[in-house]
């Protein structure tokens, strides 16, 4: 047993610090280099001795330099151990490279530093921010594609819904009234029977580009199911809305479906003070029923008188 312990420390005995897998100098109390393994030759470019009885200085970058005086050195006067610092050095071929380092000080003055090589640290640090980036962008896209309609790119039905409440109760707090707008293409049908439904979805397109542009950056645009688009303007009164489906009327007939242009009937309707979104939908979807009975391609005000059958 005794022969075997032997055995056991001479072999250990044999080891040295070029054995590492990382950089190990010493420096004296004048910041002198007195020892480095060879670690700086074999993997940091430096000649063998080079370093030796130079100044630490000489491997580190400005920055990392006024680090190193200002902040490790009356680190190591009172802790006597500096743990896991970024600083950059620069190799025997003046290439920057980033490194963790710990350093450790003895009651000679004597400074042991071990570092390692942060380059792989860095780029994977990058790669982390870069898949980062690549996730909130794909979660930005799913939001989108949640709360849109893929052909026209406006508001889908849910999110016109849960935006509208939350303007209408804004609208009541702030005591002014909401306009809601319900457009429908008139004989859409025939336009898909006539001429196919890959004209039919270039006219709904088109519509959903024309309303992005003519609404307002506060009002809220939506394809509410099939031909029918539903508008919400906030802080509007009723002859402001009526102008505004005059408008609409003129933008809607310069869309040509075949060799027809398009019309639409539009219903409207003003909130009042105790409005909610369910009941002024249901108003606007009578007055809509109204003007598609009067004769379509008109707009309809919505009274207490109308209702669907």
């Amino acid at each position: 047993m005794k022969d075997k312990q032997i055995n056991t420390a001479s072999s250990i005995s044999t080891y040295t610090l070029n054995n590492f897998p990382n950089g190990v100098f010493i420096t004296n109390t004048s910041k002198e280099i007195v020892y480095c393994n060879d670690y700086f030759s074999t993997e940091l470019g430096w000649e063998p001795g080079e370093l030796i009885g130079k100044s630490v200085d000489i491997i580190f970058t400005l920055a990392s330099k006024v680090f190193y005086q200002t902040y490790l050195i009356p680190t190591l006067l009172h802790e006597k151990i500096c743990e896991e610092m970024q600083l950059t050095m620069i190799n025997g071929k003046g290439i920057r490279i980033p490194i963790t380092v710990n350093v450790k000080s003895d009651n000679a003055g004597l400074i042991y530093w071990s570092f390692f090589n942060a380059s792989k640290r860095d780029k994977l640090y990058e790669e982390l921010i870069q898949a980062r980036e690549t996730l909130e962008q794909q979660a930005e896209q799913l939001k989108l594609l949640a709360s849109t309609d893929e052909l026209t790119t406006l508001l889908n039905r849910r999110e016109m819904k849960y935006r509208s409440i939350l303007a209408i109760e804004l609208a009541a707090r702030s005591h002014y009234s909401v306009a809601l707008i319900q457009l429908d293409i008139d004989h859409f049908k025939k336009v898909n029977d006539m001429y196919g439904h890959p004209e039919g979805d270039r006219v709904l397109k088109e519509l959903g580009i024309r309303l992005k542009e003519f609404a307002r950056k506060t009002d809220l645009v939506s394809r509410f199911g099939g031909e029918e688009f539903l508008i919400l303007l906030p802080d509007t009164n009723k002859q402001d809305a009526i102008l505004f489906c005059q408008r609409l009327h003129q933008l809607i007939g310069e869309i040509k479906a075949g060799d027809y242009y398009t019309k639409a009937s539009i219903g409207l309707t003003i909130s009042r003070p105790d409005s909610i979104f369910k009941t002024l939908y249901t108003e606007v979807d009578n007055a809509l029923y109204k003007a598609k009975e009067s004769g379509r391609n008109r707009t309809e005000l919505y009274n207490k008188t109308y209702k669907k059958p």
